[in-house]
């Protein structure tokens, strides 16, 4: 979700529907021949599509300029396709003139390489306890390889990414 706190206003959308909404916008779905209709029904489905995409222009014209955060946790890493809708949906935003900061996560990653080299960990209170062996893995992973990924999948996507 993309979630903006203006004063005592919270906006909310499904990052997908206003990508969606948005092309559809670029292939002139808001030109008038396009909502030209028969009956009531498809003038009603055609009055929300309106009504939505005014919103949606509103929340982008509220957002270019703004820098937006989003944590990509290491579980969500796990399938190339989502991985793949990640990095396009953040050039989106990018393209949109949205600052975007990616924090992201490794978790699983930083476990299967701990357990290829054999290195132990152990979890206190759901917390990893991390050893100087354990540090040196989980920088090696995100460092080395996550960052990597998502900053080159980015820039794949049309978008601009540094890892740090």
């Amino acid at each position: 979700l993309i979630t903006k706190y203006t004063h005592s206003t919270i906006t909310k959308m499904n990052l997908r529907s206003f990508v969606l909404l948005l092309s559809l916008g670029a292939s002139n779905a808001f030109s008038i021949s396009n909502y030209r209709s028969t009956t009531s029904r498809s003038s009603a489905l055609h009055s929300s599509f309106a009504s939505d995409a005014i919103k949606v222009g509103d929340a982008v014209h509220s957002l270019r300029g703004e820098t937006i955060v989003i944590k990509y946790g290491g579980n969500a890493m796990t399938s190339p396709e989502l991985s793949k809708g990640f990095c396009s949906d953040i050039a989106t935003l990018q393209k949109l003139g949205m600052r975007v900061v990616v924090v992201h996560g490794g978790g699983p990653q930083i476990k299967a390489m701990l357990e290829k080299v054999g290195v132990e960990s152990r979890f206190e209170g759901g917390m990893r306890v991390s050893s100087e062996e354990v540090v040196e893995v989980a920088e090696m992973v995100l460092c080395g390889t996550v960052n990597k990924q998502i900053s080159s999948g980015i820039c794949s996507a049309g978008g601009t990414a540094v890892g740090l």
